[in-house]
């Protein structure tokens, strides 16, 4: 009887680590930022400042504002988008980042496309955007599907 226990322990281990699900894999042991605030920036107000080592959940269709803070005056902003629960893909994607002075952005899109086919099987998107000069950057993420989905940052600098 023991020499079954232990037969089987190599088969557990296998069924739990298949266990792991595509969010905790994209969230990578961040915290979530529920992103519940009302901070000024560019005229506007963004729900948070996202960390790098936070992740924020929320639903499309509409957007989102937050805060990303550089220490540098050139460095890549990347976001990445997972797709939770699809139910229709719309045809709109936008991420724009801002410079602090708000006077320009850069900014990724997808028009007049499935989004869902954009975001592939693997269900995620990940855009690298410019953003020069040191302080907030204001960061708006925008879209038209119906949708849950989870979004991190990672400022490269």
């Amino acid at each position: 009887m023991i020499k079954l226990r232990y037969a089987a322990l190599p088969a557990l281990a296998l069924l739990m680590s298949s266990c792991v699900s595509d969010e905790a894999v994209f969230t990578d042991g961040r915290i979530e930022d529920v992103c519940n605030s009302a901070i000024p920036v560019c005229a506007t107000r963004a729900a948070c400042i996202l960390q790098g080592d936070e992740f924020y959940r929320s639903e499309f269709p509409g957007g989102v504002r937050m805060i990303v803070r550089s220490e540098t005056e050139t460095a890549k902003l990347i976001v990445r988008v997972l797709l939770t629960e699809p139910i229709f893909p719309g045809t709109e994607f936008r991420v724009q980042a801002h410079t602090p002075g708000c006077g320009q952005f850069d900014e990724g899109v997808a028009i007049d496309v499935d989004l869902f086919e954009f975001f592939g099987d693997d269900r995620t998107v990940e855009y690298e955007l410019d953003i020069p000069g040191r302080g907030d950057h204001l960061l708006e993420v925008f879209s038209d599907m119906s949708s849950t989905y989870l979004l991190t940052t990672e400022l490269v600098e």
